[in-house]
């Protein structure tokens, strides 16, 4: 049935089209729910701040934030000419207004702090959380570079190998550390992708085929959207749609980037690279972003599938056109997994999808020795935090219960974080003063250079503020910066552990992904 059996139906291009143009309508809008979204603020004094990420509550396509200042000093906010006063009455003010989501915000803030009340013009960006970072620290997505998981709630499902009419079962790949995907095995070279939403991809050899009945079965479940379904996938995967960034260095390390034909960003955004260069030779094209999909031209491309992260969850109706347009999205779910080992493990599935297996396999198991290999007996245990600055003045931060902590703590060290509940998100942002607080006496300051810039020198870093000149690492110079590629190498996670390591032995002043500030 040839390279269309893939796509389930013999649809010609041009009537994908016609589908594409009846269909585009709304495609790309933020459904109904809560989010967590990022808070960039400028004017006043530079003093306050509203604290981020925040809560977002969209309804009826109508997005509410509610923003808590740094301060109880706000009696009321003016938003396009209404006035909101505080929804609380005790405690720092808190505003519930309504947002424009991605697009700078003219607001003004009564505060009373001063002798009389002053009206204060504050300029707000927000966005939910998908556009720090992407790069994505290690799962390192543009459209989410904080690292952060994505703040829709999924159900887990059993992964266990579903049973498809017609094939054998024969095992499942035991896997070391990763939790969210499963690979079975069947007879004649069947292959199922398991993943914990639910979803399985059957993976089906070049020279075979199903039987149209068996299609016909497997296509009404994945058409008819059942919470656990088999989407079909014919092999070879040579088209992909890679929206999911931080999966790009798998298929880098296992020499398969040519199977990549359209990204989720644009050149200059990648730090691998074999990626970079595919992109500015043409064999890789500029796809749009994950929220915002090229359609036309990725009927046009006659893409296999599009690879993306949960993100996407907070676009189903992108997600819906794609599947209309008969391309089958996969769903990325690295960024779940509870030990850093854990994502970098994925790597075997994408190693499944291009058949490198063999070559995944290998490269996955040099990363786990590198940490298997650190003599973790006699180590210091280092205080360690990291931190960024932001245009706020404020001190992004990751919490105590984030992956690069758990890196942290793999190479010996102990990590250093401001207080948080199962509940926070991954990346917080707090005041200097309470960074000062817990931070003062760590060991070893990083500074996280995926979400704002490093400063040249140590004592630019004091000019940025004159406290840090109080904090021990910067007395003792042990303040480091992360490359910028680090966020897009999940893939060499074991590489960064002992990267780490070096670090807090004092063996290196520069390592692959680390750098001494002087």
């Amino acid at each position: 049935m040839g390279k269309k059996l893939k796509h389930l139906f013999e649809i010609t291009k041009w009537l994908f089209l016609i589908i594409f143009s009846l269909c585009l309508v709304g495609c790309g809008g933020i459904s109904d729910g809560e989010y967590t979204a990022s808070v960039v603020m400028t004017g006043g004094s530079g003093k306050a701040y509203i604290e981020s990420p925040c809560k977002v509550t969209v309804t009826d396509g109508q997005a509410t934030a509610h923003l808590v200042w740094s301060s109880p000093n706000y009696d009321y906010m003016i938003v396009d000419g209404d006035t909101y006063y505080p929804v609380n009455k005790e405690g720092n003010s808190e505003f519930d207004i309504p947002v424009s989501l991605g697009k700078e915000m003219n607001v003004q803030a009564d505060t009373t702090a001063m002798s009389t009340p002053h009206l204060i013009d504050y300029t707000l960006y927000i966005t939910l959380d998908d556009s720090t970072y992407g790069n994505n620290p290690i799962d390192s997505d543009n459209d989410n570079s904080s690292g952060a998981k994505s703040d829709i709630k999924t159900i887990r499902y059993s992964m266990d190998p579903p049973k498809i009419e017609g094939l054998t079962y024969i095992s499942t790949d035991e896997n070391t550390y990763a939790k969210c995907f499963k690979i079975h095995r069947y007879e004649d070279g069947y292959t199922v992708i398991s993943i914990d939403d639910g979803r399985s991809y059957l993976l089906i050899p070049e020279d075979k085929n199903l039987t149209d009945d068996i299609l016909e079965g497997i296509s009404k479940k994945y058409t008819d959207g059942e919470a656990e379904v088999i989407i079909p996938l014919h092999m070879p995967l040579d088209s992909i749609y890679l929206a999911a960034s931080g999966a790009m260095c798998h298929f880098d390390s296992i020499g398969a980037v040519s199977a990549i034909t359209m990204s989720g960003i644009e050149a200059d955004d990648w730090y691998i690279d074999s990626a970079r260069e595919a992109m500015n030779s043409g064999s890789i094209v500029y796809g749009g972003k994950y929220s915002a999909p090229d359609y036309e031209q990725i009927v046009m491309s006659d893409i296999d599938l599009a690879i993306e992260n949960t993100m996407i969850l907070h676009v189903p109706k992108v997600q819906e056109k794609l599947e209309q347009l008969m391309i089958p999205v996969f769903i990325d779910r690295s960024s779940y997994e509870e030990d850093p080992l854990g994502r970098c493990e994925w790597i075997k599935v994408y190693g499944t999808m291009t058949g490198l297996e063999d070559e995944a396999s290998l490269f996955f198991d040099k990363q786990v020795r590198s940490v298997e290999s650190l003599d973790l007996d006699n180590i210091n245990g280092k205080k360690v935090a990291i931190f960024s600055i932001n245009s706020n003045h404020q001190i992004v931060t990751r919490s105590s219960e984030d992956y690069f902590a758990k890196m942290v703590e793999m190479a010996g060290g102990t990590y250093l974080g401001p207080e948080s509940d199962m509940n926070s998100t991954s990346q917080m942002t707090i005041s200097i003063e309470a960074f000062y607080e817990y931070a003062l006496d760590a060991d070893i300051l990083i500074y996280n250079q995926a979400i704002e810039d490093a400063p040249s020198s140590l004592e630019q870093l004091i000019k940025t503020d004159a406290t840090f000149a109080d904090f021990k690492a910067v007395s003792t110079g042990d303040v480091w910066c992360t490359d910028k590629s680090i966020y897009q190498s999940s893939d060499k996670t074991g590489t960064i552990i002992e990267n780490l390591y070096a670090i807090i032995m004092d063996q290196k002043e520069e390592t692959d992904f680390f750098y001494m500030l002087k």
